[in-house]
Order: C-alpha cells, then sequence, then structure tokens
C-alpha cells in the first residue's frame, strides 16, 4: 500500500515529472504521442529526489560516458553503488524510494505503464506482474532499445507512433522475461489471425497510410492486446506491423511517382510520411534507388 506521506508521481506527466527531477530534459517524447511509455534524457546537476513512488515502471540508464556514485532506498533497503557506463536501473512501479548523486550526470529515464507489462502475456494473471529491482546491472538489449527511441524523437520521430510504441512492447517483454518474480510464459502458439479479421487490419492500414497510426488503433480494431496483436500479425504476415505500413507506404508513393503529375514533397505527406527527406531515406533501403530515380526510369 502506497503511504499517503509519499509523493505518488505520474511520470507521464511532465510537471508532475519535475516534483522528482527539476531540471528540464535536454530530450523527451511528451509530445510523440506513444501510449503507454515516456522517455526522457537529462543532464542533471547533483541533485536529492524527494522520497516517491512512480504509477510507471522505470528504467534508469546511465550515460555511456559516465561514471559516478549514486545513493538509492528502495521500500527501506538503503544501497550506495557506481553507476554509468550505460548500466541500467529498475524500478519498479509503486514502490517508495528517493536517490541521490553528487555531481552532474547524464541519464535517461524511461517509464513504462504496468497494462503494457500484463498485455506481454498471454495466459490470464490474477494479479499485475511484479518486477524485482535492479541496480546498475548491465542489459544489452534494454541499452539498443533505450538508444532506438533517443535517436527516433532527435530525428523528429519520423517513423511513426507505431514504430516508439513497437520498442516500448519489446522493452516491456524484456523486463518480464528477465527481472519478474514470477515468469508467465511469452510462448506463442496460435495461428495467427483467422483470414476476415486480417483483412480487417489490412484494409484500414492501407486506407490510412497518410495517417499516424499507433499499436493501439491496430489492436482495438482486432480487439487484441496491443502485443497480442503485435505478435498474431507477424504470426500471419510474417514481419511486424510497422515493417508492413512502410512497405505498402513505399507501394502507394511508387504508384504515385509513376503519374508524374506529383512533386515528391507531395507525394511523401500523402504516403504517410514526415517530409520528401524520410521518404527517400525509407525508399532508398527498400528499393535500392532514390524517389527521384525511380520516377525517371
Amino acid at each position: 500500500m502506497v503511504n499517503p506521506a509519499i509523493s505518488t508521481i505520474d511520470f507521464a506527466n511532465q510537471e508532475d515529472a519535475k516534483r522528482v527531477l527539476p531540471q528540464v530534459p535536454l530530450i523527451d517524447s511528451y509530445r510523440t504521442g506513444w501510449k503507454g511509455l515516456t522517455f526522457t534524457h537529462y543532464c542533471h546537476p547533483p541533485h536529492e529526489t524527494v522520497e516517491h513512488c512512480l504509477l510507471q515502471h522505470s528504467l534508469v540508464l546511465a550515460d555511456p560516458k559516465s561514471c559516478f556514485q549514486a545513493e538509492r532506498c528502495l521500500d527501506g533497503k538503503f544501497k550506495h553503488y557506481v553507476h554509468g557506463n550505460g548500466r541500467v536501473d529498475v524500478i519498479p512501479a509503486f514502490l517508495n524510494h528517493w536517490t541521490n548523486w553528487d555531481q552532474e550526470v547524464e541519464f535517461s529515464v524511461i517509464t513504462i505503464c504496468p497494462t503494457l507489462l500484463n498485455q506481454t502475456t498471454q495466459e490470464l494473471m490474477e494479479r499485475e506482474i511484479e518486477l524485482i529491482p535492479q541496480c546498475s546491472i548491465d542489459d544489452p538489449v534494454i541499452q539498443q532499445l533505450a538508444l532506438a527511441l533517443k535517436t527516433e524523437i532527435q530525428t523528429g520521430c519520423m517513423s511513426s507512433r507505431l514504430y516508439g510504441e513497437s520498442l516500448g512492447t519489446a522493452l516491456a517483454a524484456r523486463l518480464v522475461q528477465n527481472y519478474a518474480v514470477s515468469k508467465p510464459s511469452l510462448e506463442f502458439k496460435a495461428n495467427g489471425f483467422p483470414q476476415s479479421q486480417l483483412r480487417r487490419v489490412i484494409d484500414y492500414m492501407q486506407a490510412n497510410l497518410a495517417q499516424d497510426l499507433s499499436i493501439l488503433d491496430l489492436a482495438t480494431l482486432a480487439n487484441m492486446s496491443e502485443s497480442h496483436f503485435s505478435r498474431s500479425f507477424k504470426q500471419s504476415v510474417g514481419i511486424t506491423p510497422y515493417q508492413y505500413l512502410l512497405q505498402q507506404r513505399v507501394e502507394r508513393a511508387k504508384q504515385l511517382l509513376k503519374q508524374q503529375a506529383i512533386s515528391i514533397s507531395d507525394i511523401a505527406l500523402d504516403c504517410g510520411f514526415a517530409n520528401q527527406t524520410h521518404l527517400t531515406k525509407v525508399f532508398r533501403q527498400m528499393t535500392g534507388m532514390t524517389p527521384k530515380t525511380y520516377q525517371k526510369r
């Protein structure tokens, strides 16, 4: 039970997050529209947080080039340790804790809604998945997923909500597989979508290529959880929803390029790309040529 004297923080709310980390983040995901997931990156002076508990599970990743002394108190248990070099702290939701450090440091904070963790399992759980707190662990998978989130924000989130939320689902699965008190089965034995259900999802995606689709949009259409939807889709189609969406956007771009009546910059927007540069990058990756070269063939 949460002690009412201890601050309860919703880190998905930017103003609430300032109660714990008053410094303005250098990079943040607050305007991305990602569901169940936030990413912030700080360069923060020495600080001691108030004792608090978060509504979300949190991952704190130290900058790979940093090395510093940290103290953390988790549910009354004190720990003094060396942090840095890209290592990760895992702080479960609703756990009373505080922390401090004695020099300016760079670090990232990723928060994940508990619901997202519960959706990574196929079995029905009578209670929410419980994580085991971790301090200064080396987890290359989390490090790479965090870097992908950071890069996506830095490049203007050109890849759509579907990409960012897919990274969040992968992080949730990693936490359940490696840091849960009990590890429920993540095996997926279904044969994918029924054909009519798959057709409905694909028709919706093709009709909305210019929109910023999210996994939640597609999962709701299929009446599934987000993680169940992602696995079912890949089982049926052979690639992830995000990869399929990119393929369809490129195919639509090819059709419009053949008409030679629309500018490449307008084609990019009509097909759901952030701009002409984004279209060119993805188009070259998938076809080996630029849109302009394709158009002139």
